[in-house]
């Protein structure tokens, strides 16, 4: 079977965004073949080109954080502020099917690229908004990054730590990438809105948003009356069976026995505490959670007898939940992540393996386009000129104005 018509094939898409939230949905997009044109500002373009020469990124000379949501796209350098540079933003916006930005309310309305300002230009457009804290409230227009909006605003920052713990900072893209999966959907939900009434629309969504979305698990028992989930002690858990454990190595693993009246048994067997069936402390589920802190520093100490390795083949053997706590150098390896294309190769990247990390769902029977390194700023901006009709002459001129 040959490769099938990528599913976006023919669907423009405009992007107005920087750094992960924005990019990473239009990075989809592109994945099904959409073609995807990055509007930058003339100079140095989106600041996350250059963020992997800094702390805390890890340094390489090829811009791998940037890369890796926005392959496959267009990039024109473009002076929007100019009536020249506005006239070609128009231009693009008349044959566009889809806008994304993540220009803060105050600046969208400064620079006239509202929706309200471009659906006049093209009533199928779908316009994407992206904020750090919603549209609306004083802080609407505030800068929002996904350690601040997503992970500490939301709480998840606060919740994740341990009991005994600092706050931890969350690793480059933690939250954005989600919330860049919530912007496609809100996109693709558009689209087929949009095949209904034969109009576009605006969608929207924010990082705080998103980071609440992430924590409503436990945010839905506090507006139920309840209490805040107790942050995590893993000397004293408050289920034993639901706990991190180090092993001999210094490696750690995951717990997660749920179904405790099928698996008790199994998990003494795998570590080898079967007498723990007749203690009364822990004969039945009332008593373990009743003594978890008790239970929790006896299987502590019987974790560290063994190494990592030994222990997983112990826990596999019966049939029992865990994970091992990968490192990152462990995942790009990981025979799983492999065997279902999690990692792709990307033409013209020539650093290490050159790949990136696949977008994480697939469309039976339409499969995503070749992956290629991203261009450099404003590098296709004459050919999207000429695509709009404008001669080499004007290209010129507008590029000696610096327009593009």
């Amino acid at each position: 079977m040959g490769q099938s018509e990528p599913l976006f094939k023919g669907l423009k898409v405009l992007e107005m965004a920087t750094y992960i939230f924005g990019p990473g949905s239009a990075a989809i997009l592109s994945d099904f073949g959409a073609d995807v044109i990055k509007i930058e500002a003339p100079g140095h373009g989106d600041p996350l080109r250059y963020a992997h020469k800094a702390p805390p990124f890890m340094p390489l000379d090829f811009p791998y954080i940037w890369q890796q949501d926005n392959r496959n796209k267009r990039s024109i350098a473009l002076d929007i502020k100019e009536t020249e540079g506005r006239e070609i933003l128009l231009a693009l916006v008349r044959e566009a099917d889809v806008l994304i930005t993540n220009f803060p309310p105050n600046v969208l309305e400064r620079l006239k690229i509202r929706y309200e300002d471009l659906a006049p230009e093209n009533e199928r457009l779908i316009y994407g908004q992206i904020t750090g804290f919603g549209e609306h409230g004083p802080e609407a227009s505030a800068p929002g990054f996904d350690a601040t909006a997503y992970w500490a605003r939301s709480g998840l920052m606060d919740l994740v730590r341990t009991a005994n713990s600092e706050p931890s900072m969350s690793s480059p893209g933690m939250g954005d990438h989600p919330s860049a999966m919530t912007m496609y959907a809100a996109v693709a939900t558009a689209l087929y809105k949009r095949e209904k009434t034969g109009r576009g629309c605006r969608v929207h969504s924010s990082l705080l948003a998103n980071g609440l979305w992430t924590a409503s698990s436990s945010l839905s028992c506090l507006l139920a009356g309840g209490e805040a989930t107790p942050r995590p002690d893993p000397n004293q858990p408050t289920n034993a069976l639901l706990n991190h454990y180090q092993t001999r190595d210094g490696r750690w693993l995951l717990l997660v026995v749920l179904h405790q009246k099928k698996h008790w048994a199994n998990l003494l067997k795998a570590i080898d505490r079967e007498d723990l069936l007749d203690d009364p402390r822990f004969r039945d589920i009332a008593q373990r959670n009743k003594n978890a802190s008790l239970l929790g520093p006896v299987l502590a100490e019987t974790f560290k007898t063994r190494d990592l390795a030994e222990w997983r083949e112990r826990l596999l053997e019966q049939k029992l939940t865990f994970s091992v706590l990968a490192t990152m150098e462990e995942v790009i390896n990981d025979p799983q992540v492999l065997a279902n294309d999690m990692l792709i190769d990307v033409e013209g990247h020539n650093y290490g393996r050159g790949q990136a990390v696949n977008s994480p769902f697939w469309v039976e029977g339409s499969d995503k386009v070749p992956a290629r390194v991203g261009p450099e700023p404003g590098a296709s901006g004459a050919e999207i000129l000429r695509e709009l009709g404008y001669s080499d002459a004007r290209i010129q001129a507008l590029n000696s104005k610096g327009i593009i």
